[in-house]
């Protein structure tokens, strides 16, 4: 598009331009609007203009305007190759379905095509509910899952740091665990059991005292001991 800008600016009728494939290379439609617009503004400088094109859009206004004229290169179907003759006044095809068949495209596929160059009713056809591929139903499955209790010491492996847990995993398999004195919900898939509490306390121990920090633990301590010495 810049060069034929450039191109536009600087012809007059003493140029000569030749064009391979005009207006290609993007949206066919809109390609081929803008190929014959600037065919037409080039004719108005006065320009002697050669422009090769597949679009069809092309040729027909080549047909349409008396000053315009087609041409077509010949070239032998049966083997494909170019016969180096020149057919002036005429337009060329493109042969996309004829080289198709020639390659064994299957004819169904062909006939279709060849109807849609007549008309756009497209068929809009429904693959069979037979060749419908579906994803198939998978059911997650955790391996050796934990049954996490009230005082695990667990790894938490988001903060790469150690917590306790404080209640075992709900319906959605998060466990809350006591971590820098706040309660946090974490998927069991990202934790990693360190210690059971049974391990780690003795049996009868009040679990609840975990979770409670120093500074209230030794306010009730001193209430306790306020309550033995002076009685209510």
């Amino acid at each position: 598009m810049k060069n034929l800008s450039e191109i536009l600016q600087s012809v007059n009728n003493n140029t000569l331009l030749l064009f391979d494939e005009i207006g290609s290379g993007t949206e066919p439609n809109e390609g081929a609007a803008l190929a014959i617009s600037l065919l037409e503004e080039f004719y108005l400088k006065g320009c002697i203009t050669v422009a090769t094109t597949h679009y069809g859009e092309i040729k027909r206004f080549s047909e349409m305007h008396s000053d315009f004229m087609n041409a077509a290169m010949q070239f032998n179907q049966e083997t494909l190759e170019p016969l180096f003759k020149l057919l002036i006044g005429q337009s060329g095809d493109s042969n996309a379905l004829w080289i198709s068949r020639k390659v064994n495209i299957p004819e169904n596929v062909l006939n279709r095509a060849e109807d849609y160059m007549r008309n756009k009713d497209y068929r809009l056809e429904s693959l069979h509910e037979g060749k419908i591929r579906r994803p198939k139903a998978t059911v997650e499955k955790v391996e050796n899952p934990i049954d996490y209790q009230k005082g695990d010491r667990v790894k938490l492996l988001d903060q790469d740091d150690f917590g306790i847990v404080f209640k075992e995993k709900d319906e959605y398999r998060n466990v809350t665990v006591f971590y820098q004195n706040q309660m946090i919900e974490v998927n069991e898939k990202r934790l990693v059991l360190e210690l059971k509490a049974a391990e780690l306390y003795p049996e009868g121990y009040d679990l609840d005292t975990l979770f409670i920090d120093y500074k209230t633990r030794k306010l009730n301590h001193d209430i306790d001991k306020f309550n033995r010495l002076v009685p209510i």
